[in-house]
């Protein structure tokens, strides 16, 4: 499905959802109530882009319970956890005895579910985008003592979009649906850029359900004009970051662009080319230097026709083919996977970008081992999560990154007013 597909998608289930969602919620499956054992929920429903507080309480202690979560028939995972003196499982706080994941994951029975059928979760339209039921039942000694339904809102709710064609732009724009007075930084999302994958979309409305404006810009033209040698023009860029500034609600001098996979490079070169223009970058799964694109040379990005110099291959970054991140007024997130199938030395180019510029306030530079490619999705969920042994490094990787975006995003101003 292409990103503009996706967009498609996105707005036909925002409409659907105003008239669908108040009957879904109030035909759920309450949770069991009274003085035996039953679970809490914190918020329910809750945002699919969040963590879901649960709890069991009143469990006889010393035995072991299983808790199961499913969705639908189809998807399904598996715990099982000591009850202690208290009688209270808090999966925020409790390690299982016996799960797919290792360790205190309160979010573990969510992003572990598996296909019966042993299908990947590739479909980001059911796993982050729709509102989704995930049943929750408790057995001891294989009689069920509790159940209830959890509601995951999800962002074509949240997070509607409308279509942007204008001033040699196309794209999709998300305007957070609750943004009060408080200008906020804007986010241009370079879409269009991961092989095998549709990414800007799903974190441009992810980005809006956080609370931030963003712009997932068709990155080397639009739909059906794709140019094939997938050059970027600064001209493009441009216009983009023009548009996104005069939106309401979006703080002119502080605008991030965001770049994933081949799109790393071409957010940092943005902030590093216009300073004055573009405020910070987050550019996870990606070189820090211009790389051309293979196997017929061709540039990776022009200003007005002309090349910008880049170098060929990405084995062995030079400090020379490094970007000058130090350019950037801004924060910088970068992120690498120690087990990258699709760029092996993506932690060889984040380090070299680091004796460029070593982490200064608001910075993140995430080192992820053991994650594959598509640590930088929103996490929990099994979208696009590889098998053990590198689920869980990849799903932590995934916490750890979209936390260091809303610290980016949200710290304070270090431009003078």
């Amino acid at each position: 499905m292409t990103g503009r597909a996706l967009a498609r998608v996105l707005r036909v289930v925002a409409a659907l959802a105003v008239v669908l969602l108040l009957p879904v919620l109030a035909g759920c499956a309450p949770a069991r109530t009274g003085t035996g054992p039953r679970f809490q929920v914190a918020q329910n429903p809750s945002p699919a882009w969040e963590a879901v507080h649960l709890r069991l309480v009143a469990l006889p202690p010393g035995e072991r319970v299983t808790i199961t979560a499913a969705v639908g028939r189809l998807w399904t995972s598996r715990a099982v956890y000591a009850v202690p003196a208290t009688g209270v499982v808090d999966l925020d706080k409790e390690a299982p005895l016996e799960a797919p994941f290792t360790g205190v994951d309160g979010m573990g029975l969510f992003w572990s579910l598996r296909s019966a059928a042993g299908a990947a979760a590739t479909a980001d339209e059911g796993w982050g985008i729709s509102t989704q039921s995930v049943d929750l039942r408790a057995a001891i000694a294989g009689r069920r003592v509790a159940e209830t339904r959890v509601q995951r809102v999800g962002l074509a709710a949240a997070a509607p979009s409308r279509a942007v064609f204008d001033a040699g732009i196309s794209g999709d724009y998300f305007r957070p649906v609750a943004s009060g007075e408080a200008l906020r930084p804007g986010v241009l999302v370079l879409d269009g850029t991961d092989p095998g994958a549709q990414t800007g979309v799903l974190a441009a409305s992810t980005l809006s359900a956080m609370g931030y404006p963003a712009l997932a810009l068709s990155t080397f033209g639009p739909a059906g004009q794709l140019d094939p040698r997938r050059v970027f023009t600064a001209e493009r860029l441009l216009s983009a970051v023009a548009w996104l500034r005069s939106q309401p609600g979006v703080d002119d001098q502080r605008i991030f662009v965001f770049g994933t996979s081949r799109g790393a490079q071409l957010a940092l070169w943005s902030a590093v080319a216009f300073p004055g223009t573009v405020y910070g970058a987050i550019a996870p799964g990606g070189t820090t230097g211009l790389v051309c694109p293979s196997p017929v040379p061709s540039p990776a990005v022009t200003v007005g026709g002309s090349w910008v110099p880049c170098v060929s291959g990405t084995r062995e970054p030079s400090p020379a083919a490094v970007l000058d991140l130090g350019r950037i007024p801004g924060p910088v997130v970068l992120g690498c996977a120690g087990a990258d199938e699709q760029l092996e030395t993506g932690c060889a180019w984040l380090d070299a970008a680091a004796k460029i510029r070593p982490p200064e306030s608001f910075d993140v530079y995430l080192r992820a081992p053991g994650a594959t490619h598509y640590f930088y999705l929103p996490p929990y969920s099994p979208l696009l999560l590889p098998p053990a042994p590198h689920a869980q490094a990849t799903e932590d990787a995934r916490v750890a990154f979209w936390g260091a975006v809303e610290s980016a995003l949200s710290a304070p101003s270090s431009l003078s007013r």
